[in-house]
């Protein structure tokens, strides 16, 4: 959801949890390094993803990130652990779209970028950050939030609400090969991954 609209402004304390302890901040532009290093976990979670191809990508995220950032699509959750150190996040790009008859928004919420550090992932953390991020979307009167679920995530989703729809692709680029090391990492950690 855009900065402007979030309950949440910069320079107030974090929001404790009343679950677990801990506490949930908003993004800020120099979370960058940990979110690109939360990046490069999630796709070395899901596998597939050479780190050569991680080196070019992250980049472009960079500037992506700014961009949307600076504009008001861009916004997100930070989960610190008791010292006040980044451990996981979870960020919400305003996608968009056409409108329709019963959506009349030209932009849709889209939660992306969910990772939890593996020594504080099955705390609750991911659950937290993203129920903060639909509420969020619930205040500023959007009609729907989106988000591409990993298996590995998608039970985190589930309980919270969010449903299977009926979209569909066509992939016009064949895919990349996969080496035998990458194989194993995406058996071996995949159910680690969130999105």
């Amino acid at each position: 959801m855009p900065r402007v609209r979030s309950r949440s402004r910069p320079g107030r304390r974090p929001i404790a949890s009343p679950l677990r302890g801990g506490a949930l901040r908003p993004v800020r532009p120099a979370d960058l390094p940990f979110l690109l290093r939360q990046r490069s976990l999630l796709y070395h979670d899901i596998g597939g993803v050479r780190t050569s191809t991680l080196r070019h990508y992250l980049p472009r995220f960079r500037r992506w990130f700014l961009e949307e950032f600076r504009a008001g699509r861009l916004s997100g959750y930070l989960a610190l652990d008791g010292r006040g150190r980044p451990v996981a996040s979870a960020l919400a790009w305003l996608r968009p779209r056409q409108p329709s008859p019963r959506f009349p928004h030209t932009s849709i919420p889209y939660v992306f970028s969910v990772v939890t550090a593996p020594a504080y992932r099955r705390r609750g953390l991911a659950s937290r950050l993203v129920a903060r991020l639909v509420s969020d979307a619930r205040a500023c009167g959007y009609p729907r939030v989106e988000l591409h679920a990993t298996e590995a995530g998608r039970s985190i989703y589930a309980r919270q609400g969010f449903r299977a729809t009926n979209e569909m692709r066509l992939d016009l680029l064949p895919p990349a090969p996969r080496r035998a090391r990458d194989r194993g990492l995406s058996t071996r950690r995949g159910s680690e991954a969130r999105r």
